[in-house]
């Protein structure tokens, strides 16, 4: 068995000694011999690239790749996974906010169960912990994943960790195209199609010790939200649309109360709104909603049945 460990950096010069050196030290204490870790430099503006390189010649179970324009974790998780060698391939932070052990604790999952093909690791599941991580980051973070945690099926506890572990096989059929953070939600989205087991462990999410956090929370949120709606497109379409109804019929009984008991109603600033036209908008805009929903869940149907299809020609 050879273990292939990605970790994509950008701007990392201060973490690419300790980050190597905690890895090897991890499997060396777990008689792990048969490894490589790939930094995949994701267009670095520091020294990063040059000082990695420098790593990389004295150490042979280190590869460094990479390109000169930074375009996000994605697309570098996407070259790490092309240049893997592993049976089994494991993606980490690279300031290993998520401490080495989980790595390995990760391997040892997919070594006992042979009909295991991803491991997941979640802070925020029972057993899982955070330490040290700002408040409004911690927030937004469980905001996120609390919704998402209605979006897949079965239930995942965190769906953007990068702290994972694939068998080869299984992440080398997936047709991945994000570029972004998003590639965590594609990942699962795509695995959990293909009807791929997974298994989701406790893990512990750590303050970043060196360095800048490379978190946008403006970006990374609109990114998720789409890919939110195109998941589960009746989680917008439907609610706005049981929203849209429900009006309409509370829209129905006011103006049945202005009409036949209390006329002055619709002739005031209020009742003027609950017109018979603005009742048949509302219930015209609610209908179109729903069915906007619906059409979205047949979509979803066909692309899991597309990536059926994606999954046996790349067997083949």
């Amino acid at each position: 068995m050879k273990v292939s460990v990605i970790a994509p950096m950008f701007n990392e010069e201060d973490n690419l000694h300790t980050t190597f050196s905690k890895i090897e030290s991890e499997f060396q204490n777990h008689n792990i011999s048969d490894y490589e870790i790939i930094y995949v430099n994701d267009g670095s503006t520091d020294k990063t690239w040059d000082k990695a390189k420098d790593l990389e010649a004295k150490n042979e179970n280190l590869k460094v790749i990479g390109y000169t324009i930074n375009q996000g974790r994605g697309k570098a998780l996407r070259t790490g996974f092309d240049y893997a060698n592993g049976d089994i391939i494991c993606t980490i932070d690279f300031d290993l906010s998520y401490d080495v052990s989980h790595i390995t604790r990760m391997i040892k999952e997919l070594e006992t169960d042979p009909l295991l093909d991803l491991v997941l690791v979640s802070a925020y599941m029972p057993g899982g912990k955070t330490i040290g991580v700002s408040p409004f980051r911690l927030f937004i973070s469980k905001l996120g994943n609390f919704i998402y945690r209605y979006a897949f099926t079965p239930k995942i506890y965190t769906s953007t960790c990068v702290v994972r572990a694939y068998k080869k096989e299984v992440i080398k059929s997936l047709w991945l195209d994000s570029d972004d953070k998003e590639i965590h939600l594609e990942i699962i989205s795509k695995a959990l199609a293909n009807n791929y087991k997974h298994l989701e462990i406790p893990g512990t999410l750590t303050k970043r010790k060196v360095g800048k956090s490379k978190f946008k929370f403006r970006a990374t949120s609109i990114k998720h939200l789409i890919f939110l709606i195109q998941e589960r497109p009746i989680l917008l379409f439907g609610i706005l649309g049981l929203i849209l109804l429900l009006i309409s019929f509370i829209s129905t009984i006011l103006f049945v109360y202005g009409r036949f008991f209390n006329p002055d109603f619709l002739i005031s600033n209020i009742g003027r709104i609950f017109s018979p036209n603005f009742v048949i908008v509302l219930f015209l805009g609610g209908i179109n909603m729903l069915g906007l929903g619906f059409l979205g869940i047949q979509n979803n149907l066909l692309k899991k049945e597309l990536l059926k299809i994606q999954k046996r020609i790349t067997k083949n």
